[in-house]
């Protein structure tokens, strides 16, 4: 083999295999070389027989610590941590909150598409100006649009919300400061969609308990997953779109 030719072949190394691992990596729809994060809650069946994974219903009339709407659109193009909280809680709610920002929040808050949705339970206490000092309070760095999001709404139509997370809220004159609620985190992706691993037995887990740190330590290993396959959506979608528009101009030539 001359020297000239080896040349050309480490040339063409360097250029040709990077663009050939990446294309695989991107563009090819069937394989997946990480490990993906199950679809939890209940399928939808379609007319046709399909079967489609669970996704948050739609709502609205929410409001953030800043005045800011929020609806169901929140989730559209990023990921989402969900939880229930009220800022009078004297129990849970502390701790829970208290991991969410040392070991999530802190942790995740620089990346453009990540955030965080917490509902208060408690609504006629937990007033606009109520929820941001409580952002203050934990440390919530301000932005136009915060990466924690504190959001008040409609008393019955967030406990029937926490349903549809797969939580539980509701007023209960027993429980401490007078309300119950989940102590659970749920991973919703950039669709809708709740998203977890399984346990050892291969069974969907769908929350994850913000009272325990191995699970929290979960949550972030599953995020970073869950990342990476957003990653590769995304640029899927960019390929597809690139495709569609050359063969656009290519017909009206």
């Amino acid at each position: 083999m001359s020297k000239t030719f080896r040349k050309w072949a480490i040339l063409v190394s360097i250029l040709i295999l990077p663009f050939f691992l990446y294309y695989i990596w991107v563009y090819n729809i069937r394989e997946v070389f990480f490990t993906t994060l199950e679809f939890a809650g209940p399928p939808e069946i379609t007319a046709e027989g399909d079967t489609l994974p669970y996704t948050i219903p739609q709502f609205d009339g929410y409001v953030n610590q800043d005045g800011f709407p929020i609806d169901r659109s929140f989730f559209d193009e990023r990921i989402t941590v969900v939880n229930f909280f009220f800022s009078t809680c004297p129990s849970v709610c502390g701790p829970m909150n208290f991991q969410l920002y040392d070991q999530i929040y802190n942790r995740f808050k620089h990346l453009d598409d990540f955030r965080i949705l917490s509902f208060t339970v408690d609504p006629e206490t937990d007033t606009e100006s109520v929820l941001a000092e409580y952002a203050k309070s934990l440390g919530v760095v301000p932005r136009k649009i915060p990466v924690w999001n504190f959001v008040n709404g409609d008393k019955e139509a967030t406990y029937k919300l926490a349903n549809a997370f797969l939580l539980s809220a509701m007023e209960d004159e027993m429980a401490p400061g007078g309300f119950l609620h989940s102590e659970m985190l749920v991973l919703v992706d950039w669709e809708g969609r709740i998203r977890s691993r399984t346990d050892e037995h291969g069974n969907i887990i769908g929350v994850y308990n913000s009272l325990e740190l191995h699970e929290v330590k979960d949550m972030i290993d599953d995020i970073k997953v869950l990342k990476a396959e957003f990653e590769k959506e995304k640029s899927r979608r960019e390929y597809q779109k690139e495709l569609e528009e050359k063969e656009k101009a290519r017909q009206q030539r």
